[in-house]
């Protein structure tokens, strides 16, 4: 609409501004409400939101605000839908199953990744706004689904409710009374930002080979392919293999593979590299939110998980603004080693903490 770069960063920026906003008070919320009206309402509010852009569009109206305040709107029901859905997880699937359900769930957002962005692209091609229409339609397919699915997504509430912030005050006690649950969410949120780094690396370093966009965008697919492939095996991994195990061996094996990302050129191995890394990020997850489901009281879950959500997406933004500032003044080979070294001294921070060598007590 306007050939701005620099609006259509202000417009993603202010997009993805309520991961970090709104993610401890939707937990206090989450543990209060009926959770499935609750992602019913954010399914309904989410699709009127989006279908007002081609509306917008096809009545001459629209403009680069309604968007921003779409993205914003969008992003915010978002994180109010996730951790309803999270919470819920625990009441809809018998325990013995929670990491076949997590496992399905972690494929299904690897795939919708994965090929999301090329359906967007062909969906584009017919229309600027066909991918808003088709993207309404999913949240009505989703709001459908809801009300088809019968059993309660909480326990009876019996609690007296209190002030919002004596609550999340409340998750956040929890969860310092549970350091192995502590560390490796902060572990999960620094790799998070260093792994910022290494995807900027593999761009300018693919660039400055004279990779084309075609060939840099199949490179990155390894990471939405190695992702897939993890969350597939991953229920079966979480079920035989301890938790802490599968955090130390993820650690050192990101250890030792971050620091290539600027040094491999030939095409085939960086894509093992990199798909090695979400191989082991999406089991990770799984063994992780299956430690959640048996730990966290339910009357707990929304707002602990909302701690290790703002952790996570906070450490985003800063991962992102350190890989350019590292990339522009060293260059991305440097770059990359020095994501290793950072990467390193996690893993060697995250192996000499004792709750994670012993794992959690369950």
């Amino acid at each position: 609409m306007t050939g701005s770069p620099a609006t259509a960063g202000v417009a993603r920026f202010l997009g993805t501004l309520p991961y970090i906003l709104f993610q401890l008070p939707a937990g206090a919320v989450v543990d209060r409400v009926n959770r499935r009206r609750l992602m019913i309402a954010c399914d309904l509010g989410r699709m009127l939101a989006i279908a007002s852009i081609p509306l917008a569009a096809l009545l001459g109206l629209l403009s680069v605000a309604q968007i921003v305040v779409v993205a914003f709107v969008e992003a915010g029901l978002f994180v109010f839908f996730r951790l309803a859905e999270q919470s819920a997880i625990r009441m809809v699937v018998h325990p013995k199953h929670y990491s076949v359900a997590l496992s399905q769930n972690e494929a299904r957002i690897r795939a919708a990744t994965l090929f999301g962005s090329p359906i967007g692209g062909f969906l584009f091609d017919l229309g600027r706004t066909m991918p808003f229409l088709f993207d309404a339609l999913s949240y009505l397919i989703s709001l459908v689904t809801l009300l088809l699915i019968r059993v309660p997504f909480e326990e009876a509430r019996t609690a007296e409710r209190r002030h919002v912030l004596v609550e999340i005050r409340e998750g956040f006690a929890w969860l310092l009374g549970q350091p192995y649950i502590l560390v490796t969410n902060l572990v999960s949120a620094a790799s998070n930002a260093i792994f910022q780094i290494v995807v900027l690396v593999v761009i300018v370093a693919q660039q400055h080979r004279g990779a084309t966009g075609s060939l840099i965008g199949l490179t990155l697919a390894g990471l939405g392919v190695g992702g897939l492939a993890g969350s597939v095996a991953g229920g079966w991994l979480a079920r035989r293999v301890r938790p802490n195990t599968i955090v130390l061996i993820t650690i050192w094996l990101w250890a030792a593979v971050t620091p290539l990302a600027g040094l491999i050129s030939n095409t085939v191995l960086l894509i093992a590299a990199l798909a090695s890394i979400s191989f082991m990020g999406a089991v990770w997850n799984i063994a992780g939110n299956t430690i959640y489901f048996r730990l966290v009281p339910d009357r707990l879950i929304g707002r602990v998980s909302s701690v290790g959500s703002m952790t996570g997406f906070g450490a985003l933004p800063v991962g992102a603004l350190a890989a350019g500032l590292m990339v522009q003044a060293f260059g991305p080979t440097t770059a990359g080693l020095m994501a290793g070294a950072l990467m390193l001294v996690l893993a060697a921070v995250t192996t000499a903490v004792p709750s994670v060598r012993r794992g959690p007590a369950v």
